[in-house]
């Protein structure tokens, strides 16, 4: 396959991305690099294909620099989109290349402050940033600060200096042949970069609280996969297409979209109903979601099970009955959302992009055949009595047998 330049390509032109926490792993900050770059690549070539066939052979090209990834793509806002969801960048900049010679940076940051007035207007007040990752100038941090900023007063001299806070910034890393020079810096999404940490099993709902969990795991390094309980036949398939819109959403922020399985669920809850108190039935659903999501992570090469639960936020999330919930787990529960309280999930539902596809009717399985008062403070012995009266390994067994796979 014959690989294709993006139009606009230009040997001047790139992209650097920082990054913060990786800069603390030591012996395998190399690793980490690596990995960050690949999703970057991954995440750009993805979101630039969308609805263009004619860039399907399209491959973007990065390179590791002095604590930098660095991306030889030209910048657009399908690039930027792509970039603020690559878990493990800190902050984003197109920048221009410049020879490491002072009369050529004075020249290219006085076009390239044009080039901001053009975009975005005058600004009220500036300042020059200077990094030394080289020490190919004699001059120090401060004295290249000067020079410049001195030559861009004498060409606006209305324009105020501020050190502080800045309107516009332009920003100097100094390399040894070629120096990087820009004007814009954008808040990367921090963490960890997908797939520097073992792979895990989410359990999504049609809610609010599930696909953030899942995004805040990938955000720590895991690549996510889903499960989902389909309460049919007693719920119908509206919910279902709500969860698939939902994963569509989720897996945007992972370079490879993971599968969706679908376990249908409703046959049996309502054998667990009938053999059970009505004040018991969320609980010992939860306990047997866990032990589906357990076997199935494991069969799967997933490592861990993901929940969207919140401490006290409904009966199921007291401490007693979490407690209750664990103790048939084969592998960790993780719970992102442990501390966070409502307003919290909202927030992260608005700024990942699943809020409104979140508040969409749909009924969750764990409503079917519940109680209005459940049980707040259930004990293992007392929900062990109850599931004496069912065969829980024949469920987990039925289950796993007719578990349905979703490409999304």
């Amino acid at each position: 396959m014959t690989e294709q330049s993006l139009p606009g390509s230009s040997p001047e032109r790139a992209i650097v991305l920082r990054y913060h926490e990786i800069a603390l792993k030591g012996d395998n900050r190399g690793w980490f690099e690596e990995c960050l770059a690949a999703n970057a690549r991954r995440m750009i070539e993805r979101q630039l294909r969308l609805g263009r066939p004619d860039l399907e052979k399209i491959r973007i090209q990065t390179q590791r620099q002095h604590g930098r990834i660095l991306i030889d793509t030209p910048w657009n806002e399908r690039v930027r989109d792509a970039l603020e969801r690559v878990f493990g960048i800190s902050s984003i900049s197109p920048i221009r290349k410049v020879p490491t010679e002072r009369n050529a940076l004075i020249k290219a940051a006085l076009e390239e402050f044009q080039g901001y007035i053009s975009a975005h207007g005058f600004p009220k007040s500036f300042r020059v940033l200077t990094r030394r990752s080289d020490k190919a100038l004699p001059e120090k941090s401060g004295e290249i600060d000067y020079f410049i900023g001195g030559e861009i007063k004498e060409r606006y001299p209305d324009l105020l200096v501020d050190l502080e806070d800045p309107e516009m910034t332009v920003g100097v890393e100094i390399r040894f042949e070629k120096s990087f020079l820009w004007t814009e810096k954008y808040q990367g999404p921090g963490g960890l970069p997908v797939g520097s940490n073992a792979p895990v099993l989410a359990l999504i709902s049609g809610g609010l609280d599930s696909p953030v969990a899942a995004i805040q795991t990938m955000r720590r390094g895991s690549a996510v996969s889903f499960l989902h309980f389909h309460g049919a036949p007693f719920i119908g398939d509206d919910v279902l297409e709500k969860v698939k819109d939902l994963v569509r959403i989720t897996n945007r922020f992972q370079p490879e979209p993971q599968s969706l399985h679908v376990v249908p669920f409703g046959k049996i809850q309502e054998r667990i109903a009938l053999a059970s108190s009505a004040r018991m039935r969320t609980v010992l659903y939860r306990r047997m979601m866990i032990r589906i999501g357990c076997e199935l992570a494991k069969t799967s090469g997933l490592h861990a099970v993901i929940t969207g639960e919140s401490l006290g936020q409904v009966a199921s999330q007291t401490v007693e009955n979490l407690s209750t919930i664990n103790s048939v787990a084969t592998i960790p529960i993780l719970r992102p959302l442990i501390t966070y309280d409502k307003d919290e999930i909202i927030a992260a539902a608005r700024r990942f992009g699943s809020f409104e596809t979140s508040i969409r009717k749909g009924i969750d399985c764990c409503t079917l055949f519940a109680d209005r008062h459940p049980a707040l403070r259930t004990t293992i012995p007392i929900v062990e009595e109850h599931e004496r009266k069912f065969n829980v390994a024949e469920m987990v067994s039925e289950a796993l047998s007719n578990v349905q796979v979703h490409r999304t």
